[in-house]
């Protein structure tokens, strides 16, 4: 089901170049990426000195390692995030609150657009997609790909912290 899914935008970016289902939601204290997809893009994880504690529906998860400085194309726009590494995400990445906040991100949910402040003071527009059923995603992936430039999955649960930690 897409509990809570009239507060989030679902859609597809380009992270470190490579096509990504991506998730807006500013319920996530974190910002977060698939353990899976940074293994299959070979995206440089380091270990975090004090370990996460995420709550989800799944329950507590320890997250300790992070990917910093990844590069997401978001509408030919390079911006910069710090992704905590979780464990059976079924989407890629997550941008969460402080990533939303620090981008000045506006979501307008009936219309799934997602404003934001480019680093250069910009004001741009990413208008997501509607979510696609889990067994359709990565079809869906392949078919959307090309068309990046102009740019789902979905989840389930609010992801918090118990332990803030300082990455936007």
């Amino acid at each position: 089901t897409t509990h809570g899914a009239k507060e989030v935008v679902y859609g597809f970016i380009l992270v470190n170049s490579a096509p990504a289902t991506v998730l807006f939601d500013p319920r996530a204290s974190h910002s977060f990426i698939s353990s899976q997809y940074v293994e299959d893009h070979k995206i440089t994880m380091l270990p975090i000195r004090k370990p996460v504690m995420i709550n989800s529906l799944g329950g507590e998860v320890k997250a300790d390692h992070i990917c910093p400085k990844v590069s997401l194309d978001i509408k030919g726009v390079n911006f910069m995030a710090n992704l905590i590494v979780l464990e059976s995400m079924e989407i890629d990445v997550i941008l969460g609150q402080g990533w939303l906040s620090a981008c000045k991100g506006v979501i307008k949910y009936a219309q799934r657009l997602v404003l934001l402040t480019t680093p250069s003071g910009e004001r741009i527009e990413y208008e997501g997609i509607q979510p696609v059923p889990e067994d359709n995603v990565d079809k869906k992936r392949k078919e959307v790909s090309p068309e990046l430039e102009s740019g789902s999955n979905q989840h389930s649960s609010s992801i918090t912290s118990s332990h803030p930690a300082p990455i936007p």
